[in-house]
C-alpha cells in the first residue's frame, strides 16, 4: 500500500501530457518530412523544428485560415509571418529565424508595362507604387486580403483599396505566388510577391523592380495564438531558434537563396534588424513576412 502511495504521489507530480504545438502552414506536412525538399522556408523551419523539445502536429491551411485558428486555439502558431502593427495587438512573435529581400512588384517579361516601369525607375532602380498607381491609366494590381506586405504598403494598400485598378483576392492562399497564373494569363498586369520564394522557372517568366515604399530586407518569425499556453510554447520556440541560429549550419542556411556577392550586405542586415527588434522602439516600427 506504501509503495502504491508513492507510485500515486509520482503520477500527480508528472504533466498528464505535454504541451502539443499545433502548427498551421501553407506547405503540406509532408514536404516538411521531406528532406529532399529545397524549398527555403520549409528548409528553415523544419531545421528549427529538430531543435523543438516538445511533440507537435502541422496542419495544412490557407494563411488566412490560420490566423483565424490562432485567434481562438490556444497551443496554435503559424510559421514564416511578418510582423505588422495590426498582428503585433494579437498575436505573439518569435525571434527572427529568415530574412527575406524586398517585396518586389512583379509584371509579365515582355508586357508593355515592363518597358514602361524601366523607364520610371528613379536613381536608385525604384518605384513609386503610391505614384504608379496615381497614373490616369494605372496597371491593374492583384493583392491578397490578408497579407502583410510590410508597414507601409499595407497602409497604401489599404488606401488603394477602393482603386477599380486594385483587386484584392480574398480566396485562400495555398503558397507563394499563387497570384502569378492571373499575371501570366494577362487578367492582371501586375502583383506583389517575394522573388526568392518562387521557384527559378517561375522567376523567368516576370520581371521584378524595387519599391520605394518597401524595406530593402525584412525578418520572418512564428507568430502564435496570445494565450499562456501558446506563451510556453513560445519559449520553447524561442530556445529551439536560438539553438539553430547558434548551430555551424545556420549562416550558410540563412544567406543560401541570395547571390554569393550580396551575403555579407545580407548578414549585417541580419544582424542590425534584430538589434532593432531588441530596442524598445522596435514594438512601434515592426521590420516584418
Amino acid at each position: 500500500m506504501h509503495g502504491l502511495k508513492l507510485f500515486l504521489c509520482f503520477l500527480l507530480l508528472q504533466p498528464l501530457h505535454a504541451t502539443e504545438l499545433l502548427l498551421l502552414s501553407l506547405t503540406p506536412p509532408v514536404d516538411y518530412q521531406d528532406e529532399y525538399n529545397d524549398y527555403h522556408p520549409v528548409k528553415m523551419v523544419r531545421q528549427v523544428l529538430k531543435y523543438y523539445p516538445e511533440p507537435y502536429a502541422i496542419e495544412s491551411v490557407s494563411l488566412n485560415r490560420a490566423f483565424v485558428v490562432l485567434r481562438k486555439t490556444p497551443g496554435s502558431c503559424t510559421p514564416v509571418v511578418r510582423k505588422s502593427a495590426a498582428r503585433l495587438q494579437e498575436f505573439l512573435f518569435s525571434s527572427a529565424f529568415i530574412i527575406a529581400p524586398d517585396i518586389r512588384l512583379l509584371v509579365k517579361t515582355g508586357s508593355p508595362w515592363s518597358a514602361r516601369l524601366q523607364r520610371m525607375q528613379d536613381r536608385n532602380g525604384r518605384i513609386s507604387l503610391e505614384s504608379l498607381m496615381q497614373l490616369p491609366h494605372p496597371p491593374v494590381l492583384a493583392t491578397e486580403d490578408g497579407r502583410s506586405y510590410g508597414d507601409k504598403l499595407d497602409q497604401l494598400l489599404t488606401l488603394l483599396r477602393e482603386v477599380q485598378s486594385v483587386y484584392v483576392r480574398t480566396a485562400k492562399t495555398a503558397r507563394y505566388g499563387d497570384l502569378l497564373p492571373m499575371l501570366q494569363k494577362d487578367f492582371v498586369d501586375a502583383t506583389l510577391e517575394f522573388v526568392e520564394a518562387l521557384p527559378a522557372e517561375e522567376k523567368e517568366k516576370f520581371t521584378a523592380f524595387r519599391l520605394t515604399e518597401a524595406a530593402d530586407y525584412s525578418l520572418a518569425y512564428f507568430a502564435c495564438a496570445n494565450d499562456a499556453q501558446s506563451a510556453q510554447i513560445m519559449q520553447q520556440l524561442d530556445q529551439a531558434i536560438m539553438a539553430f541560429r547558434l548551430s555551424p549550419e545556420f549562416r550558410q542556411m540563412l544567406l543560401s537563396p541570395f547571390p554569393e556577392t550580396e551575403r555579407p550586405k545580407v548578414w549585417q542586415a541580419w544582424l542590425q534588424l534584430n538589434w532593432q527588434q531588441e530596442q524598445p522602439s522596435a514594438v512601434a516600427q515592426p521590420h516584418l513576412w
